[in-house]
């Protein structure tokens, strides 16, 4: 019988696509939002757990086993003269939990409700009165402990109110919140010794408003880069929000929110990356420019820490995470080492992306500059923005000064960080893969003098566009280090 040849199976090729990446996970960017609160004053009643003496509870649990039982058996059963008899019988009588009748015992009334089903041991309640101060959310009426707030974290973006019924009768259902989660806010006995149950809710009074900072991490699959997803486990773990499912609700809100659109001069950026690091980038650009998805695929697979023969690596990703902010660190300080040049001022390009630096990471990240680049001399050093429009509120808190262009000065989508000599990052805020999506940062991190040159240049001829206020930014951005000009190499030859 001949033998039967086999089609030979192969995978299709994915050189061009991003489906080689498998499931891995990519942080897009960090956000912090603010979640509207109030306090509210709750008037309420508790019944506390108390404790009678161990002989009378003992006599309680006997006459409830044997209802009608005599004195002298009860004596007898207890070994007490009848002197002692007659002091724990009164007690008990007296505090309205037995009666005598015919010389016999007999639980009242009160008695018998000391003991729960199914329980031989009494329980005696006292009604207090007591009023707390509780914050709750106004999106899913769960509480929300204060804190104190800086002034930039009070000009982050808010969560949107999808349900204004709710916020503004927020008084009437605060009382089913405050029962409902009345074992978090009030039911606990710091010392534990007492139990306590709550009795009625008299009166809620509505306090001042507050704002609570809630930390998203934008995530999406390494293969689908622009279809981002909320992460919430900085802020709450997972059982904490079943009971806060309007506020996920807010936050896919936002999260929809910070997606755009590629647009035709998206090319003008990626053209920059190149000019800035041309043999970093030489074998991935083609003739029509830097083929994205490709440098993209080697990015993700291959990002690693700089070393002292490895001056620029590849960045993905907002530079407010984790990873990406070790690496700036890194290079920070590899650049520092190197005193090639005394830093005055770290720069920052902010890109036209909806919320950009919206994170408390990033006023810590600026201390951070200062501290560092000031070194033991103590230098003054200052960190500025530039926008090619009005900035959002909250990053002129974090800024010690921001720069805003007369005409537009930087590609849309451009980002730079720019310690002038010292290191830069350089990306550009795009979907990767699709035409609507959420931006994916993509570019570079580096402390190559060459490098750092270019893109020193490329900012100070941007200068003019900001006015006369900026002008003193040229000084600290000249220097032997800047002296090359964009789309030159480190022979000298026009690239």
């Amino acid at each position: 019988m001949a033998e039967v040849s086999r089609p030979i199976l192969t995978l299709k090729s994915t050189e061009d696509g991003l489906g080689t990446l498998g499931d891995r996970t990519l942080e897009l960017g960090v956000f912090d939002v603010l979640l509207p609160c109030r306090r509210f004053d709750i008037d309420h009643k508790v019944a506390v757990l108390g404790r009678v003496s161990l002989t009378t509870e003992f006599l309680l649990r006997l006459i409830k086993s044997a209802d009608g039982i005599s004195e002298e058996q009860a004596a007898a059963f207890f070994g007490f003269d009848q002197r002692d008899m007659a002091f724990v019988v009164s007690e008990a009588a007296n505090l309205g939990y037995i009666e005598r009748r015919d010389g016999r015992l007999w639980l009242t009334i009160e008695g018998s409700a000391l003991f729960r089903e199914g329980s031989s041991q009494p329980e005696i309640f006292e009604v207090e009165k007591r009023r707390l101060t509780v914050g709750f959310d106004l999106l899913s009426l769960s509480p929300q402990a204060p804190r104190f707030l800086e002034q930039f974290e009070l000009r982050l973006p808010e969560l949107e109110i999808v349900d204004q019924g709710l916020a503004a009768n927020a008084t009437e259902s605060i009382p089913e919140a405050f029962r409902r989660n009345y074992l978090e806010v009030g039911g606990r006995d710091r010392s534990g010794a007492t139990k306590r149950a709550l009795y009625s809710i008299d009166e809620v009074t509505p306090e001042t408003r507050f704002s609570s900072p809630v930390r998203i991490v934008l995530k999406s699959a390494a293969s689908a880069p622009a279809v981002g997803e909320p992460g919430l486990d900085e802020w709450r773990p997972d059982y904490e929000r079943d009971d806060r499912q309007a506020i996920v609700q807010a936050v896919a809100l936002f999260v929809d929110s910070l997606k755009t659109s590629r647009r035709p001069d998206d090319q003008v950026a990626y053209d920059l990356l190149i000019q800035f690091a041309p043999e970093f980038l030489k074998d991935f650009t083609r003739r029509d420019g830097l083929a994205t998805e490709r440098y993209y695929r080697e990015a993700v697979g291959r990002t690693g820490d700089l070393r002292s023969d490895r001056p620029t690596v590849p960045l993905v990703g907002s530079l407010f995470t984790r990873d990406n902010l070790k690496r700036v660190f890194e290079a920070l300080s590899y650049g520092i080492k190197a005193g090639n040049f005394v830093p005055s001022c770290a720069i920052w390009t902010v890109p036209n992306v909806a919320h950009w630096g919206a994170t408390r990471v990033l006023p810590d990240v600026l201390q951070q500059f200062r501290r560092q680049l000031a070194g033991d001399e103590g230098r003054s050093v200052s960190c500025y923005s530039m926008h090619n429009g009005r900035p959002g509120f909250h990053l002129t808190k974090a800024f010690d000064h921001s720069y805003v262009a007369e005409r537009a000065a930087f590609p849309p989508p451009l980002e730079i960080l720019l310690v002038p000599g010292i290191f830069a990052a350089v990306s550009v805020n795009v979907p990767v893969g699709l035409s609507v999506g959420h931006p994916v940062p993509l570019g570079l991190v580096t402390y190559d003098r060459e490098v750092l040159a270019r893109v020193a240049a490329f900012v100070s001829q941007k200068i003019s566009a900001f006015g006369p206020d900026a002008a003193h930014l040229e000084s600290s951005l000249a220097g032997r280090e800047a002296a090359l000009p964009i789309g030159t190499d480190t022979r000298g030859e026009t690239s």
